[in-house]
């Protein structure tokens, strides 16, 4: 038997033999019948909760002169709608990475205890077309289950701003992450011989990727801390102890009365020492997250771009606020600050504001934005997608797995765990 001679015939003849195997017992229409009510259950709190929060009416930029993102109000449709589409998304994947495994981590070791496994490889099929029909019908079958709850997430498309591409590629990346994930159930269930040890270390390889990758980074942050010397537009030390001394003064005299304003026209640039924790060093340790890889690849509303961050506080998009976060952690930290703005709001007729980029947003009586922050920060721009980086380390671990599988069932055999079942 050539272990690399791949055949449609013989690929198709292991899917249908897995496929019927799986839906031969009535267990798999119940099995459905339960993901359908459970997604459905979830699905319709999720978007009871969005409509109770935000309503079905659109979303409102009530200042153009300070947003990129400023399609018109028919266009950008409800809030309700992103925010109901990111959650059963997110719902749909999580659910998804924790069925997948349970269709390849036992689908070899699994044969080989029932002595069917040696049955197959006496015949003129391939190892390569063993794993790769057992892959296939494993991904046919966790597809199902995705296509079961596509009606819910079209039911997030009818609450607006939700388009069909978006869906689609949505639902594309998915598929891709299950399938990753069955071939490292493919994997396992070669290299371990027992079902319930290859089933444990597939779901551990999910958690990893899902979750300890949250937990590296977190710990890696902690590696990257350094001192740093930051430019400082604001009050100096000698300064502000002056104008602290004044306020307690005036307090003691009046304690109903405002306090005194601050002296905005002292300002002046200065240095200070701060230790500064660098994000942008250890921020490629999420792009393998599957979750962050779907909030990466969901397209956005045409100008969204632009400023992100504005559009997923306005749409309350988690897809979008995730992109925005890990954007933003990518970028080195700003060693300019300005502390002066903040003091405006001690000044008659000045209001105070600050936008999702931490601008600051000075204005006077008559609502009018005053330029007087020297410190611009540019919104975070996240035209260059990470995305397929994150998508091609997972389809090159599922390609490694893969190939220890098809290695493993290649005959003659190498070597064998002892009490290991061949016919």
């Amino acid at each position: 038997m050539n272990t690399w001679v791949l055949s449609a015939n013989g690929v198709r003849t292991v899917v249908e033999l897995e496929l019927k195997q799986r839906i031969r017992s009535r267990r798999w229409i119940w099995a459905l019948a339960a993901w359908f009510l459970l997604i459905g259950g979830i699905t319709t709190l999720v978007i009871l909760a969005a409509l109770t929060t935000y309503g079905a009416g659109p979303m409102v930029i009530h200042d153009p002169a300070i947003a990129p993102f400023d399609p018109p109000a028919d266009e950008i449709g409800s809030r309700a709608g992103p925010m109901a589409f990111g959650m059963i998304t997110y719902l749909v994947l999580g659910m998804g990475l924790m069925i997948a495994p349970a269709f390849t981590a036992t689908s070899i070791n699994g044969d080989r205890s029932a002595g069917t496994l040696a049955t197959l490889q006496a015949t003129r099929l391939s190892a390569v077309d063993l794993a790769t029909g057992k892959l296939v019908a494993a991904w046919c079958t966790a597809a199902v289950f995705l296509v079961v709850a596509s009606p819910f997430i079209a039911w997030s498309m009818l609450l607006g701003s939700i388009s069909a591409w978006q869906v689609l590629v949505v639902f594309l990346v998915v598929l891709a992450e299950v399938a990753v994930v069955c071939a490292i159930g493919l994997g396992w269930s070669a290299l371990i011989s027992r079902p319930a040890g290859a089933a444990a270390m597939t779901y551990l390889s999910v958690v990893f990727l899902a979750v300890l990758s949250l937990l590296v980074f977190g710990l890696a942050t902690t590696l990257t801390a350094e001192r740093t010397t930051q430019r400082v537009w604001g009050l100096t030390e000698q300064t502000l102890d002056e104008y602290n001394r004044q306020t307690e003064e005036a307090y003691q005299k009046d304690p109903d009365a405002d306090p005194p304003p601050a002296p905005v026209d002292k300002c002046t640039w200065f240095e200070r020492k701060s230790t500064t924790m660098r994000y942008d060093r250890v921020w490629w340790l999420l792009v393998g997250n599957p979750f962050v890889v779907i909030a990466d690849a969901a397209p956005l509303p045409p100008g969204a771009s632009a400023d992100l961050s504005r559009y997923s506080s306005l749409s309350s998009d988690p897809l979008a606020s995730i992109r925005w976060g890990v954007r933003k952690l990518s970028i080195p930290p700003t060693l300019e600050y300005d502390e002066c703005a903040s003091y405006y709001s001690s000044l008659p007729g000045y209001t105070v504001e600050w936008d999702d980029n931490g601008n600051a947003i000075v204005k006077n009586g008559n609502g009018v934005v005053v330029n007087t922050s020297p410190v611009k920060i540019p919104p975070v721009n996240v035209e260059t997608p990470v995305w397929p980086w994150g998508l091609g380390f997972h389809v090159l671990l599922g390609a490694v797995f893969f190939w220890i599988a098809v290695r493993r069932l290649a005959v003659p055999y190498r070597k064998l765990t002892p009490g290991t079942r061949v016919a």
